[in-house]
């Protein structure tokens, strides 16, 4: 007699923010539908909503760290349905940090699966408790497969226009300057959660002055940079900043050397690192790491030093530089001479340790543990589900059905017009979700990236 093995439940994955995210839950998604789960993208807000709509095996949280969503985690686990947590940033090189958020998570919340970028947040989590109902498995950073063919093909597209000049990549990382100019109660509210907890964050007024100076000190370095005539220059913004700050810088420029400059807040950071020769970061910055993963040449500059923008391990796998006079020649060094053997073997060694040694296998590696845990999982008792879940569930596919995320209010237009301040969170969060043709088109853009030949550069 044939026996047949039953059909893997559905998987549900919370995408938090549509620029940072969708892109890796569509990976994501694509390797659990070849393994047989079926993968449903919805917008993190969505998350209880998502239970009688999909009745999924296993949902994925990007934490769990506030009081309701840790209750929430144990009503699934008394369903039979798994939870599993895929941080958006898992690096945190300072230890106190990464015990902090790591601690974050509620002892109380019931999470089965954790997805780590790194040992090192594995092994902090293993020291407060975690390990004994939860699987932590370490996957390295799901969005550094895109830099790994065949995945490479959505983002390595060739420049529009040919130049004899090299690409320069210039990644601005000044995130908390803005708290220079704001009322000082709102630096310290940004900072009161951690204050007292990490060290490097105590003196937090010192590191937002630092950082309000350093990007004044940055102007210098892009003046000389411009001056050279010799690049082309992209000017990217660090999401957390205001391009119109950099826009005004550009239309004061003379016209011959406006050309030679382009500000772009909006282009995925990948292709524009793929796109590049030679990439130029601002002490601490990730982007830093994804050009070593791409082979890319790269240049740090240097500005006070402070501890929670600057790690020395972190420094020295770049060439530094902290003279804005330096800079010119500096980048013409790396852009003709190879990358010394030293320097390679630390930056591997680097990734190593922080990003699981990058392959472009993440996200396959985290759909092969999800698979294996659902083909291991108890039945699920959908008799548990309440009249609340099933009205969640049709408003979600009502929404749906019209082109909306699930929280979309037609009175918020109005009311953020009437009442800017009020609203602004409010519609910022829904401006960043997705939505169903955000879905359809990157589901569309990846199968395409996988289906045409490699582009040539």
């Amino acid at each position: 007699m044939k026996t047949f093995a039953q059909p893997l439940e559905s998987v549900v994955l919370l995408v938090d923010s549509r620029t940072r995210d969708l892109p890796v839950a569509t990976l994501i998604a694509h390797h659990l539908r070849e393994l047989g789960a079926e993968c449903f993208l919805e917008p993190l807000e969505s998350y209880r909503a998502v239970l009688a709509a999909y009745r999924p095996g296993l949902i994925i949280f990007n934490h769990l760290t506030a009081g309701h969503l840790a209750a929430y985690s144990r009503r699934l686990a008394k369903t039979g349905v798994l939870t599993a947590v895929l941080p958006n940033e898992g690096i945190s090189y300072d230890a106190e940090e990464r015990f902090f958020n790591s601690g974050r998570h509620h002892r109380d919340a019931h999470i089965d699966l954790f997805f780590c970028w790194n040992e090192p947040h594995r092994q902090t989590l293993l020291q407060l408790g975690f390990g004994g109902q939860t699987r932590i498995e370490v996957i390295g950073v799901p969005r550094f497969d895109f830099y790994f063919a065949p995945w490479s093909r959505l983002y390595h597209q060739p420049p529009s226009q040919t130049s004899p000049r090299p690409r320069i990549l210039l990644c601005t990382n000044f995130g908390l300057a803005k708290f220079h100019e704001l009322p000082r109660e709102e630096g310290d509210k940004f900072f009161a959660a951690w204050k007292d907890r990490i060290s490097i964050c105590r003196n937090y007024r010192q590191a937002i002055e630092d950082n309000y100076n350093a990007r004044r000190d940055f102007f210098p370095y892009l003046d000389r940079l411009v001056g050279a005539g010799k690049f082309n220059i992209v000017l990217r913004p660090h999401p957390r900043e205001d391009a119109q700050f950099y826009q005004q810088w550009w239309h004061r420029l003379p016209a011959g050397q406006k050309v030679q400059v382009t500000i772009d807040s909006e282009s995925s950071i990948t292709s524009l690192i793929l796109q590049c020769d030679l990439e130029i970061s601002c002490e601490n910055c990730t982007t830093a790491l994804e050009s070593w993963i791409a082979g890319k040449r790269t240049v740090e500059l240097v500005f006070a030093r402070n501890p929670m923008f600057f790690t020395p391990e972190h420094a020295a796998c770049n060439m530094l530089c902290d003279n804005p006079d330096q800079l010119v020649p500096l980048v013409e060094a790396q852009l003709q001479n190879s990358q010394p053997d030293t320097l390679q073997i630390a930056r591997r060694e680097f990734l190593q340790k922080w990003c699981n040694k990058p392959d472009g296998r993440s996200c396959r590696h985290m759909a092969e543990t999800i698979v294996a845990a659902l083909k291991l999982k108890r039945r699920t008792d959908w008799s548990k589900l309440n009249v609340a879940d099933y009205r969640r569930a049709l408003k979600l596919k009502l929404s749906r059905s019209l082109g909306f995320a699930y929280h979309y209010n037609p009175f918020l237009s109005l009311k953020s017009r009437l009442f800017p301040q009020r609203y602004i969170i409010k519609e910022s969060s829904y401006e960043k979700s997705i939505k169903p043709r955000d879905i359809r088109e990157a589901r569309l853009r990846l199968e395409k990236a996988l289906t045409s030949p490699p582009a040539k550069s």
